[in-house]
Formats: structure tokens, C-alpha cells, sequence
């Protein structure tokens, strides 16, 4: 976590001389599938640590070069390629995880896609993301003063985070397969991609999808597609309880290819509609 601490508190500090450029896609579109896209239920951070991102939105394409952020708001889809310029790509992202911040970094494999490496996870002790929501909201802002609130809210986003990073690191525990804390850690990361398979996990972490599943078994008792599906309607639930979104919009956000199929599932889960879920914990539908 030191490597994070190090870019984001350099990342702060340039507030103070240089802002940094900070792009935040068209708000347009919002949960709606795209073909070779994907959107989150809460917004991300993205900054450009090498080369440059190409990304494609809804409202239209960028390029994100080294130094630049973006804040990639809920519900739009993006999809992003990776470029070399004079330096190699790398991009540092932070992604909610219900009450956890993601932490991982992007390199570019051999055949030009986006791969995640040094993955992190902490807890995330204040409503660090709230900062970002606000930033994307800041069209009611007067103009003249807009880059000024969009820096304020950067910069509490990163102090909340810095802070979470500056926490005592937990003990470890002697108990837990590392193999199954990394597979944890993808799945968080890949939970709203429908195609997302213990086959493809497994291979991404360099093992069989038998010896994942042996691993899966031992520590948590079931399947890593059970598991999977239990993170799914764990994310479902805690959208249901603080978003007003659609079913199709909850269903794509967590995952699931069909709304229908979501809600089959979610009933197999928690023994009643997303709808009713959501009636009983008091938002209204």
C-alpha cells in the first residue's frame, strides 16, 4: 500500500501549484448495457501513471495522457484501450466496493488488453466516493467557479483515502488461502462484467478452475460461482437500499445478463422480489 500512498499524496500536492486536468464524462445513458462496455454502480477514479487511456462514453471519446484524471461517473458505460507514448501505460484505479475502496493498477498485456495488477483492498472509513458523486453533479455550479468545486471535491476524495491508507495495516491472519484472497479481490474488482467465470478467474490467477474450486470449498464452504453470485446480490442489496434504480439497472450494475434471471435469483437469495427487498428497507420503489 506504500506505492499508493506515494502516488496519491503526490497526486494532492500538485493541487497546490499545478491542478491536475480533470475529465468527467457526460452524465448520459446512465445503467444502459453497451456492446464491449461496462458501467459501475458507484463512480471511479482513474489517473493516468503512464502513456495515455483511450475511453469511449455515451456522450462521446477522450483521451486521458499521463497525470490526468478522470471521474467516471455511476452508470456510464466506458469502455478504454490502452496507448504507449513516450512513456509505457499505466493507469492507478480506485473503485467502491460497498464498504470497501479498491486499489489497483492497469498495465497492458501482449495483446493490448487491460490487465489488474497489485490489487488492494481496505476498509474505506468515511464517504469518500460521496465526494466524487458531488464532483459529477456539478453542472448546477456557475462555470467560472466549477474547476475550483471539482478540485475541492478531488481533494477530499484523496484526503479520505489517504487517511483509510495511513490506518495500522491489520494483522494478518495465519488462516485464508492467499490464492482465494486474490480470486476475492477480482471478483470485486470484475463484478458487474456478465462473462466474469471461475474459468477466467482461475486462469487469470495462474491455476485450474478444480484447484480454485478445492480452495473456494475448504475456506468458504461452497463454489466460487456460489460465491460469486453472493457478492452479486450483496451489491444488489446495498443498491436497492441507497439508489433509486430500475430492476434492469440493478440487475446490469451487479452482473446479471437479464433482469428476469436477477430477480429469479435475488427470490432464491433473500426469499422475496428486489422490489419487496427494497419496500422493507425503506426506499421507495
Amino acid at each position: 500500500m506504500r506505492c499508493y500512498e506515494a502516488d496519491l499524496t503526490r497526486l494532492l500536492s500538485r493541487f497546490a501549484t499545478r491542478p491536475p486536468k480533470v475529465v468527467i464524462p457526460e452524465m448520459i445513458a446512465l445503467h444502459r448495457r453497451s456492446p464491449g462496455a461496462h458501467f459501475h454502480a458507484f463512480p471511479e477514479f482513474f489517473l493516468q501513471t503512464g502513456g495515455a487511456s483511450d475511453f469511449v462514453c455515451p456522450g462521446g471519446k477522450f483521451r486521458l495522457k499521463q497525470g490526468d484524471i478522470c471521474i467516471m461517473p455511476a452508470g456510464v458505460a466506458h469502455a478504454e484501450s490502452p496507448v504507449d507514448l513516450r512513456s509505457r501505460y499505466g493507469i492507478l484505479v480506485l473503485m467502491q466496493n460497498i464498504d470497501h475502496v479498491t486499489l489497483l493498477r492497469g498495465a497492458s498485456d501482449a495483446k493490448r488488453n487491460i490487465s489488474s495488477t497489485q490489487v488492494t483492498q481496505l476498509p474505506l472509513p468515511t464517504r469518500a466516493f460521496d465526494c466524487l458523486n458531488t464532483a459529477c453533479e456539478s453542472t448546477a455550479i456557475r462555470r467560472s467557479l466549477r474547476g475550483a468545486f471539482i478540485n475541492g471535491c478531488v481533494q477530499s476524495f484523496l484526503a479520505s483515502v489517504l487517511t483509510a491508507l495511513r490506518q495500522p495495516a491489520p494483522v494478518a491472519s495465519l488462516r485464508g488461502s492467499p490464492l482465494v484472497a486474490e480470486a476475492e479481490k477480482l471478483v470485486r474488482v470484475d463484478i458487474s462484467l456478465p462473462d466474469l467465470s471461475v474459468a477466467s478467474l482461475a486462469a487469470r490467477l495462474g491455476c485450474s478452475p478444480d484447484h480454485l474450486a478445492r480452495c473456494f470449498r475448504h475456506e468458504h464452504g461452497i463454489t466460487p460461482a456460489a460465491w460469486i453470485t453472493k457478492e452479486r446480490i450483496d451489491l444488489a442489496c446495498e443498491i436497492l437500499a441507497r439508489m433509486d434504480r430500475n430492476i434492469s439497472e440493478v440487475a446490469w450494475s451487479c452482473g446479471f445478463v437479464t433482469p428476469s434471471y436477477f430477480i429469479r435469483v435475488f427470490r432464491k437469495h433473500r426469499g422475496m422480489t428486489p422490489l419487496a427487498w427494497r419496500r422493507l428497507h425503506g426506499v421507495r420503489a
